[in-house]
């Protein structure tokens, strides 16, 4: 995998102070605040990433969000050169509640389209979940988000010349928690996922780890470099033949934007 040169210098990306001139409000390692933004991350492997969100609010302190993504990459699945030819994409509305209990303040409720379309994989799957915000004078100042999910949909598989298609149903479990490193906004994520997939041709188990260190760049918070490192590793049974992979890893780096 290509290593990005531009992540070393990170570290002193954090220790610039960020001036204080305005309210600094926007606070995204919070998952249950919502804003309108988008960005456009770029991966080690010459995939590209655009994502976009509008977020609103109501009366009674509810916010929602609808969101869409979409990853390209070249049809060669050449790692040195990026390409256009798509890949992936999710479309996602968010709703948050208040709660009005002290130990978790806020829940928020997520319905999922995911469409792959890889040489190797096809699906339409849909999700649909919850994430609570646990109180942080519970986790020590430690933002923890526990989530979970229902999943349903259609997969094809690909691989080798074998041919398999199946309708799935399953579950997907996942914490996603932050910590702050300084004042000035920057913060670290860790977010590890479990899915469970079945159906009657195709069984597949998929755990993920992404960490993530975010930085603003300006004083208003309103634009932030934004870098990832994704962990995964895939159990796929497809009519009793296994093709699991090794553990896989990418690595993420862009500009976000919000408004």
């Amino acid at each position: 995998m290509k290593k990005f040169a531009l992540l070393a210098p990170l570290a002193a990306c954090l220790a610039a102070p960020v001036m204080a001139e305005e309210e600094q409000v926007i606070d995204p390692a919070d998952v249950t605040k919502v804003y309108t933004q988008s960005a456009l991350m770029f991966s080690g492997n010459s995939e590209v990433q655009w994502q976009g969100q509008i977020a609103g609010g109501l009366e009674n302190g509810q916010q929602f969000a609808l969101l869409s993504e979409a990853t390209f990459d070249n049809k060669d699945n050449d790692e040195n050169k990026f390409g256009l030819d798509y890949q992936t994409s999710r479309t996602q509305y968010f709703h948050v509640f208040n709660t009005g209990s002290s130990t978790l303040p806020k829940l928020g409720a997520s319905l999922d389209y995911v469409n792959t379309r890889t040489n190797s994989v096809k699906n339409d799957l849909l999700s649909i979940g919850a994430v609570a915000a646990i109180n942080p004078a519970y986790t020590g100042g430690l933002l923890v988000f526990p989530r979970a999910g229902v999943m349903t949909g259609s997969m094809e598989v690909l691989d080798a010349g074998m041919n398999g298609k199946d309708d799935l149903t399953g579950y997907s479990l996942g914490l996603i928690t932050a910590v702050y490193l300084g004042d000035g906004g920057s913060y670290l994520s860790v977010m590890p996922e479990w899915q469970d997939l079945s159906g009657d041709e195709i069984e597949m188990q998929n755990l993920s780890i992404k960490a993530s260190i975010n930085v603003p760049l300006n004083s208003a918070r309103t634009w932030w470099l934004n870098t990832r490192y994704d962990f995964t590793k895939s159990d796929l049974e497809v009519n009793g033949t296994d093709l699991s992979g090794d553990w896989e890893t990418q690595a993420w780096l862009g500009v976000r934007h919000y408004f």
